[in-house]
């Protein structure tokens, strides 16, 4: 099948975290611009029809990623805020990440659907973020996403989505893209350890003078801190501990862990969240302690400097700081996600999967500037004018007149030509402004798109898809 060359309708960056799925889209129409939404991780089954009895009185109210479910043959899966608020799903972390996420991936696709009103038949590319651990399973990913997306059931009806481009990074890959991009030629003399850890994973990939090899996975995320706590006290529900702990901060905010205490009498209550924050504390140390030990075991000797990304980084700042003082040390790769596109708060949660969607977006900005057509084309007549942009009254009378021109236009050719070169530059110089100011205005001024121009083509993503855990030789100069 041959491969198409137009820009896809929605070009969408997913993020399967272990407590929610991140999703950056924008739409290939004229005037769309990126936006963003937060589901809930939970998958759970479901019949179809119990599930539409659910969504069905709510499509006009409720917001797509609250309602979301998805059907391939028999099989019904509740997605998102649906399946853990009325099917009592739970987080899956046992399993392989990406098995989930096929689902996820396919409600994301509905999601998006709705909010851009692509209808039930369009294409999309996807790019994807995997843990280095699950990263070798990323092509069956999506040759299995490919084979479900093409016909699958919704709250709406059928959907049939054509998977134009596809593309997986390791997870802290959207971070190493933008912060090798930031330091120019200069990442080519440096070696740097991108330590992402999130909810379910901590993950290390390095940069090893310009090569990025495959990375370390482990199973240290948050989730490992919280199974510490529950050791120490009664069980609590894992996502809602891990809010409050993430929620109090190094403070420990009494107020978080009353959200989640059981006992009603005050009295009882007050030691309940007194045991309880005891247990965190504790836990915290034997959880920094591990999570210390087990980057240290990976880091490469020549080490110069340490990006840490994530939620639970920035949680665990304080140790991570003080282990590592000794290497040059950085969070998030300074990204800043614009407020318009982080309307729930995750802040540096979501600086990875924003730097990868910044990065695939460029992919496709060439090729969506192609079909505008300049002022320098109008003369090509009528037919082949309206295939590309509204036809202009000159435009018709130039193709009305052709014949009686063409003699003159002979012998003006060359003249012709050579100012709409200088045309067509220009516009092509206004369309992209046109572009650039359509899909990223945004009403924080300062927060603006991460740039990779200057260094695009050494920065390509393939880099991160394979070769050797790189990190041996001579010590280079710290930069920091």
């Amino acid at each position: 099948m041959k491969k198409k060359s137009s820009i896809p309708d929605a070009i969408m960056a997913i993020d399967f975290g272990g407590l929610s799925t991140r999703v950056f889209c924008i739409g290939s129409q004229a005037g769309s611009k990126a936006s963003s939404f937060v589901m809930e991780s939970q998958v759970g089954p479901v019949s179809q029809d119990i599930a539409n009895s659910f969504t069905k009185p709510n499509l006009a109210s409720a917001s797509p990623e609250n309602i979301a479910w998805v059907a391939i043959g028999n099989e019904c899966r509740a997605v998102g805020y649906l399946a853990a608020a009325q099917f009592n799903a739970h987080i899956g972390l046992a399993g392989l990440k990406y098995s989930s996420a096929l689902y996820k991936a396919l409600a994301a696709l509905w999601v998006v659907s709705r909010k851009l009103d692509l209808g039930h038949q369009f294409s999309a590319a996807i790019s994807v973020f995997l843990p280095p651990g699950e990263f070798n399973d990323s092509k069956q990913f999506f040759e299995l996403l490919s084979q479900y997306s093409a016909s699958f059931e919704t709250p709406t009806g059928k959907l049939s989505v054509t998977l134009d481009k596809t593309q997986a990074l390791q997870e802290g890959g959207g971070i190493a893209l933008i912060h090798n991009s930031n330091l120019g030629s200069a990442f080519k003399q440096r070696v740097t350890a991108f330590v992402m850890v999130g909810f379910r994973n901590a993950s290390v990939i390095v940069s090893a003078r310009g090569a990025v090899g495959k990375g370390k996975t482990s199973d240290l995320g948050m989730v490992r801190l919280v199974d510490l706590v529950q050791e120490r006290t009664s069980n609590y529900d894992a996502s809602r501990l891990a809010l409050s702990i993430a929620s109090s901060g190094v403070s420990y905010n009494r107020p978080y862990f009353y959200r989640i205490a059981r006992n009603r009498e005050e009295a009882a209550r007050d030691r309940e969240v007194d045991q309880l924050i005891e247990a965190v504390k504790l836990s915290r140390f034997d959880y920094a302690r591990m999570l210390s030990h087990w980057i240290n075991e990976v880091l490469p000797p020549d080490l110069d400097e340490i990006v840490f990304c994530g939620g639970t980084s920035e949680y665990m700042k304080p140790e991570l700081r003080n282990q590592f003082s000794h290497y040059s040390l950085s969070w998030h790769a300074g990204i800043t996600v614009p407020k318009t596109l982080d309307p729930d708060g995750l802040g540096c949660r979501i600086a990875d999967v924003y730097g990868l969607f910044s990065y695939f977006k460029s992919q496709f900005e060439a090729v969506w500037r192609k079909p505008v057509t300049t002022t320098s084309q109008k003369g090509e007549g009528a037919a082949s004018t309206s295939q590309n942009a509204p036809v202009s009254p000159t435009g018709i009378q130039k193709a009305e007149e052709g014949t009686e021109q063409k003699a003159e236009q002979k012998a003006e050719e060359g003249t012709e030509q050579k100012a709409e070169e200088g045309t067509e530059q220009k516009a092509d110089l206004r369309i992209k402004d046109s572009y650039l100011d359509a899909s990223n205005e945004l009403s924080d001024e300062s927060n603006l798109e991460p740039s990779l121009d200057e260094t695009e083509a050494s920065l390509d993503a393939a880099l991160l898809l394979g070769g050797p855990y790189r990190g041996s030789g001579k010590k280079v100069k710290n930069y920091a």
